[in-house]
């Protein structure tokens, strides 16, 4: 300050004082500021403590290089070409990040500003520098884990979605966004991810917000799919709460324990039915033998006469009883044949809906496929869906029956590939509502005040027996729709041949009559008694042998043996019958039953009687077995 006020200075000595002290200022300022600055006119000119301490060169080492030396070769071309056009006084974008590389090998990333201002009549370049290492190689991890979590939220076929406190949708992972085929960010969950007005009835949104993880199942009615539902807290740094949830479709497994569970119900179901409809069948057996016998015997007026012809017609038609109930047991196997199904539509459906007011439309492709069915079973399935319909429309109605073709080149569900066809039974009715979807084919499940809830468990057991498998949508108050898929045929129709009537006949020879049950015993008994031969009954395994044994003794051997397949307790006829054979290889044998079989001679035996059978039907069998 002296110095400035002495008036002998001159005006040169002035600006040096000035220059100095500004020289003094600068290097102050540059020399404690914690960012690197760096003059340069192509070369570095001076660097201060801050970018020696950034780059690790001191400032003589510096001096003297180009100011791109020490920049990584991705970027050398671009700080090269930026300062120099600079220097010539144009404009480039004056903020930027750049990867330098250290005295000791390491690399760095700065972020540089930079200018220009002139020095005695040249321009020079300045700059800062800021090290940024840490923040690059913090925001790289973060865009990959970004990166990372995001490929996961895409690979992972469930549905993961993120909602607020208020039902927004945070963000969804990609499956989701497929699914509803939109934009999902912002909107409420309930509204377009189930399409409800109101919250759901499974949410757990508040619960997860207050810090709790759920898991749980879920069933969607409008989709008609289960799923297996995670939901866990998501709080961010800001302090933003969400709900995150993640589903799995598990509709395919819920629906194979519902399968697993119908069919362990419908085999207990089948002991019980098996046992019923065999002892019903005897009793069957026992009445209308009694009855024929009756008639061929007695002098019967014709009233008499018509009388006991409606009790055996009574009989027949009770066999359709044993055969619902044989629809669950082992035993009660379809036997089929190779059929086409128009005409066993048209007629079941006509008759079952005759004098109802419901119109009925019926569709079926011109070449549908055969299919192997027993058709009494399968007219049960079409009657009991179509009576459902039916007794749904009690105002009346449409009833829409379609019958297609159908090849899967691959598996659909329980279904492998191969030719279908496919029977669609469509009402206009009250419709099911979604809580018994899951539980309409399971036994004695019923919604109707006077139902058995067997009938659409009987279609079930029915259609799997044929290979097939059945299915139902419905929406309450929309009707129903069911699905059938049968196997189609690979053989050829064969027209059955007719059954011509058989005459009762005049036999001789010795018989063994095997049942545990009395009353049918003593009906066979008696039946062929009358026709000339002489009968012996056995009511017990061992009790059959020892009757064939002594009838050998006394050189009275048996011609036939009419064994009972089934003896509760006790050897039945499949197991009797290699001891009969040894006692007597060329003993003719009938096997009868309450359960059918397809083979025509079945455990070896030489003919097969299905329980109920009527006395013609008996001296029919004994005639063919004995004499051809």
């Amino acid at each position: 300050m002296a110095i400035i006020n002495n008036k002998n200075v001159s005006q040169a000595d002035l600006l040096a004082e000035a220059l100095y002290e500004s020289e003094i200022k600068f290097r102050t300022l540059t020399e404690s500021a914690a960012v690197g600055i760096f003059l340069y006119r192509e070369r570095f000119l001076y660097v201060n403590p801050a970018f020696e301490a950034i780059t690790c060169y001191k400032l003589e080492e510096l001096k003297g290089r180009y100011l791109w030396d020490i920049v990584h070769p991705d970027f050398k071309d671009l700080v090269k070409e930026r300062a120099l056009a600079r220097l010539r006084g144009e404009n480039p974008p004056a903020h930027y990040e750049v990867k330098i590389i250290t005295k000791d090998g390491k690399e760095k990333w700065l972020e540089v500003t930079a200018a220009v201002f002139e020095q005695e009549g040249k321009v020079v370049g300045i700059g800062t520098a800021v090290d940024i290492t840490k923040q690059k190689l913090f925001a790289q991890r973060l865009e990959e884990t970004l990166a990372k979590y995001q490929a996961i939220l895409n690979a992972f076929e469930g549905l993961i979605y993120a909602v607020s406190p208020f039902f927004e949708i945070h963000f969804a992972n990609r499956k989701l966004k497929e699914k509803c085929s939109q934009e999902l960010g912002g909107k409420t969950c309930y509204q377009v991810l189930y399409h409800r007005e109101q919250p759901c009835p499974w949410c757990v949104n508040e619960k997860v917000l207050k810090g709790e993880v759920v898991q749980k199942e879920i069933f969607v009615p409008r989709e008609n799919r289960w799923y297996q539902v995670v939901s866990t807290p998501l709080y961010y740094p800001s302090g933003a709460r969400f709900a995150l949830h993640l589903l799995v479709d598990i509709t395919p497994q819920k629906r194979a324990q519902e399968e697993l569970l119908r069919t362990t119900k419908l085999e207990s179901l089948a002991l019980l039915a098996g046992g019923i409809a065999h002892d019903f069948n005897n009793f069957l057996t026992a009445i209308l033998g009694n009855l024929t016998l009756l008639r061929l015997k007695a002098r019967l007026s014709p009233k008499e006469e018509k009388l006991l012809r409606q009790a055996e017609k009574a009989c027949l038609k009770a066999q359709g009883l044993t055969k619902q109930l044989l629809t669950f047991a082992k035993g009660g196997s379809p036997i089929k044949k190779t059929a086409p199904l128009e005409e066993l539509l048209r007629e079941t459906i006509s008759f079952c809906l005759r004098g109802s007011q419901i119109d009925w439309h019926l569709e079926v492709d011109d070449d549908l496929f055969l299919v192997d069915i027993d058709t009494v079973q399968f007219g049960q399935v079409i009657s009991n869906l179509v009576i459902n319909a039916k007794q749904a429309m009690p105002q009346g109605g449409n009833l829409w029956v379609k019958a297609r073709n159908l090849i899967l080149k691959e598996a659909r569900g329980p279904l492998p590939s191969g030719k279908y066809v496919e029977l669609v039974f469509k009402d206009e009715g009250s419709g099911i509502p979604a809580k018994y979807l899951n539980k309409i084919f399971d036994p004695y499940f019923t919604t109707k005040k006077d139902g058995s809830g067997l009938g659409l468990a009987i279609c079930y057991s029915i259609v799997k027996k044929h290979g097939g498998y059945i299915e139902v949508e419905s929406e309450e108050g929309k009707g129903a729709l069911f699905r059938i898929y049968l196997p189609a045929s690979d053989k050829e129709r064969v027209a059955s041949p007719r059954l011509k009537q058989q005459e009762i006949f005049k036999g001789h020879g010795h018989v063994l009559v095997f049942d545990d049950e009395e009353s049918v015993r003593e009906t066979l008994r008696e039946a062929l008694e009358m026709a000339g031969f002489k009968v012996e009954v056995a009511g017990e395994g061992h009790e059959a042998l020892a009757k064939l044994q002594e009838a050998n003794q006394r050189g009275d051997p048996f011609d036939l043996a009419i064994l009972d397949l089934t003896v509760p307790g006790g050897l039945g006829g499949k197991e009797l019958l290699p001891a009969l054979k040894q006692l007597k290889p060329d003993l003719k044998t009938i096997l009868m039953s309450g359960y059918p079989t397809e083979e025509k001679k079945p455990f070896g035996f030489d003919a097969f009687l299905k329980k109920p059978f009527s006395i013609p039907e008996l001296y029919a069998t004994v005639k063919k077995v004995l004499y051809g």
